[in-house]
């Protein structure tokens, strides 16, 4: 196995000059940083980022728990969170998370066994058993969801988002708009964006119409069809998340209806996979990639250990695409 003396046979330097070049100190000019990151290449040299935190009390490893959520909106927070990551010289450790608190806490023990520099929550909610498990000292933040009664968390306003974009569909005649939401257990996203869609259905006096899903690709069509067996007219869909808006768009066409002509769709999120279908699926975007730099900044700024919950609300905005259009009666 390479050791740090190895690098510094090879590279002509103290084994302390080493140590300075791996962890981004100062002290060395830039021909002896071009000779000793010459030596780690060619003998494929890895740091000992544990034996290190034993010391440091903390590796450059940053933790990121990714429930069972949207693999897309997933995978935007991470590019996000691996740019900001490897510009301060940390790597990350990605863990996906079941159904289970177990499979988190899980996790968690690794996590604090590393001395991770802090932990990233995707589209979960921070609870005291993982605060415990993590111990006190470690950063915790969520992401894509808003946890600002006892923890650090990033996110829009997920009422005012499903609140624009349910006026949104209304500005353009639609009057029989069905929801398809996600999970019903998801107080801190579902719950709040189901509140948004009512409340603008309510203002303008139309009837609200839902039926869940769980997020995923394929929740969508059997809760397509409750939609349709309970209101066959719908003229506008506003699903929950894009892979459900995908999905739907998909299942109409199946079905013989036409998109948008027929029947208009709205997702929410702006993954990729509001691309990947079509029409080309309008949207409510999340800043997702922004959202998973920021935590890493937060995180490696302790806010989460400063004095309490500090919530962040980023802007939403509507993506205009093929999937919906005017109703003319």
């Amino acid at each position: 196995m390479t050791t740090i003396r190895d690098v510094a046979r090879v590279a002509g330097v103290s084994p302390a000059t080493v140590s300075r070049v791996v962890n981004g100190l100062v002290g060395y000019s830039t021909e002896t940083q071009q000779r000793v990151e010459a030596a780690i290449a060619t003998l494929n040299y890895e740091p000992d980022t544990l034996a290190r935190g034993l010391k440091t009390k903390q590796t450059a490893v940053i933790g990121v728990l990714a429930p069972v959520v949207s693999d897309a909106l997933a995978s935007e927070i991470m590019s996000g969170v691996e740019a900001a990551a490897r510009l301060h010289g940390y790597s990350v450790m990605l863990g996906r998370t079941g159904p289970s608190s177990t499979y988190a806490s899980s996790y968690l023990r690794t996590l604090r066994t590393y001395r991770a520099a802090g932990v990233i929550l995707i589209s979960a909610a921070v609870t005291p058993e993982m605060r415990r498990v993590l111990g006190s000292n470690v950063p915790l933040m969520s992401v894509a969801i808003r946890d600002g009664h006892r923890f650090p968390s990033l996110a829009i306003d997920d009422e005012a988002a499903a609140y624009d974009g349910t006026r949104h569909l209304i500005a353009q005649g639609h009057r029989r708009i069905g929801l398809l939401a996600g999970d019903p257990a998801s107080v801190l996203v579902n719950t709040v964006r189901t509140r948004g869609y009512v409340r603008a259905m309510a203002e303008a006096k139309l009837t609200p119409l839902v039926e869940s899903g769980n997020s995923l690709y394929d929740s969508a069509p059997p809760a397509l069809g409750r939609l349709l067996a309970r209101d066959a007219e719908l003229t506008a869909v506003f699903a929950l998340s894009d892979e459900m808006g995908a999905a739907v768009v998909n299942e109409l066409q199946r079905m013989g209806r036409r998109v948008p002509d027929d029947i208009s769709v709205l997702g929410f999120d702006n993954t990729r996979t509001s691309l990947h279908v079509y029409p080309a699926l309008s949207t409510i975007a999340q800043p997702l990639e922004r959202m998973g730099e920021l935590a890493v900044e937060r995180l490696l700024a302790s806010e989460s250990l400063s004095g309490g919950p500090v919530p962040r609300i980023l802007p939403h905005r509507l993506i205009e695409r093929g999937s919906t259009a005017r109703f003319i009666e």
